[in-house]
């Protein structure tokens, strides 16, 4: 049985919705970062995230009385300045209108994407049912939201958890030397694991490969924690980016310990221990471990997903 979407209506009955100019904000359902990820202070946008970004430029070409101002895609929600011009053809609500065209055409390619295994399956819908909108009165208010505009990846990625070093514990003389990277989505099984290397660094030269250089990495996925414990039992070296905070060394386990009493490893994490885990500080951690290594080795990586795009834009 399909559950019922049940919410409040956000649309103001004292305001002329067949014209005027708008402040739109749509988000996407349950705030689901699926159209890209924001490395540094730029947003990343993906397969699904171009799609949606080709759409909304296209929608004034569809619908002329439509004048699009500033606008940003990011990873989990749009915002864009809609300039509605007065026309007898005009619906009374002609901002839900165009709101509601624009949806239906990116939900149709979110649904095939899905079915191709393009993007992550969140469920039926791709946006909230609703969207939000503000009626954009005075030249101070337009400045007001053309700079919220372009200042939306700086604010989403703005460093919120201080320094990566500043909770640390091990050989911190690690940080110096070149760094060997290896990341892998959730949702994937380590058995007959096979990490492969990516033949060009950042900077898209190709790079010497090095037995000798620390290992660094989240250490998350399942793929990434069998990575870890290969390296402790080999005793490489290791510098662990820990989203959530260092552990307790009693809750280490005896091969973290020994590596910690033999210099081989350092922790590190920008937040205490036992902080909360969600999005923006992992994927914040992830750029942190990319950005860092002289190489980068890969397991099974979700396409156009959040490593997937980090990847590509680095």
């Amino acid at each position: 049985m399909n559950e019922r979407r049940i919410y409040k209506h956000l649309r103001n009955k004292n305001i002329n919705y067949s014209k005027g100019r708008f402040f739109v904000t749509m988000q996407v359902e349950h705030n689901r970062s699926i159209l890209g990820t924001i490395v540094g202070e730029r947003c990343i946008l993906n397969e699904m995230g171009n799609a949606v970004l080709n759409e909304l430029i296209a929608l004034p070409q569809k619908y002329p009385e439509l004048e699009l101002g500033d606008f940003i895609v990011m990873p989990n929600h749009l915002h864009a300045i809609f300039t509605i011009m007065e026309r007898t053809t005009n619906k009374k609500n002609h901002l839900g209108f165009l709101v509601g065209r624009f949806k239906g055409a990116t939900a149709f390619i979110y649904s095939k994407q899905k079915c191709a295994g393009k993007v992550q399956n969140i469920g039926e819908h791709l946006w909230q049912i609703d969207y939000w909108e503000d009626l954009i009165s005075s030249t101070d208010e337009m400045l007001h939201y053309e700079r919220y505009i372009r200042n939306n990846p700086k604010n989403w990625s703005r460093d919120r958890w201080g320094a990566i070093t500043t909770y640390m514990q091990g050989n911190k003389n690690l940080l110096d030397l070149p760094k060997r990277a290896f990341v892998a989505s959730q949702g994937f099984s380590a058995t007959n694991l096979n990490p492969r290397r990516l033949p060009y660094s950042r900077h898209g030269t190709s790079v010497p490969t090095s037995q000798n250089m620390p290992l660094i990495s989240t250490f998350t996925s399942l793929q990434e924690r069998e990575v870890l414990r290969r390296a402790l039992t080999k005793k490489h070296r290791i510098i662990h980016v820990c989203p959530q905070g260092i552990p307790p060394r009693q809750e280490l386990s005896p091969e973290q310990q020994q590596a910690l009493a033999e210099n081989r490893l350092l922790l590190l994490s920008p937040q205490p221990n036992g902080s909360r885990l969600n999005k923006k500080v992992a994927t914040w951690c992830n750029e942190y471990v990319l950005r860092h290594a002289s190489e980068i080795w890969v397991g099974d990586i979700t396409p156009n997903g959040m490593l997937d795009t980090m990847l590509t834009a680095l």
